[in-house]
């Protein structure tokens, strides 16, 4: 089964695109909830809806230990042009699930999807 994302609003629209057209399912937090919610709300979606998030708030990394040990997160460290950072999102999330077997938590850059 292929892993299923939600979108943290902080990351391009282009990003979303970009997994969809990839054959990824991907979702931003308003197709799921509403903008603006609390990260241990969206934590709770992607736990119910078993979505990994994909964001870049650092905050996600840090959230209470009952909620860290069910969700998985894909912490973005990129920057630059909207469509730059959705085909680096796409080159290295593939390595991040089986990343995510074993952590609740994978940082992705320009280089490669690495545990946290």
């Amino acid at each position: 089964m292929n892993p299923q994302f939600i979108v943290d609003e902080n990351l391009p629209f282009q990003v979303v695109k970009t997994l969809r057209v990839a054959g990824y399912k991907a979702v931003t937090v308003d197709e799921v909830a509403h903008l603006g919610m609390k990260n241990n709300e969206l934590a709770k979606i992607s736990i119910r809806l078993k979505m990994i998030i994909v964001t870049r708030d650092a905050d996600f990394t840090h959230l209470s230990w009952s909620l860290m040990k069910k969700i998985k997160v894909i912490y973005v460290r990129l920057s630059g042009d909207p469509n730059s950072i959705a085909q680096k999102v796409l080159d290295n999330i593939k390595e991040c699930p089986s990343i995510l077997r074993y952590h609740s938590a994978a940082m992705l850059n320009h280089e490669a999807c690495r545990p946290l």
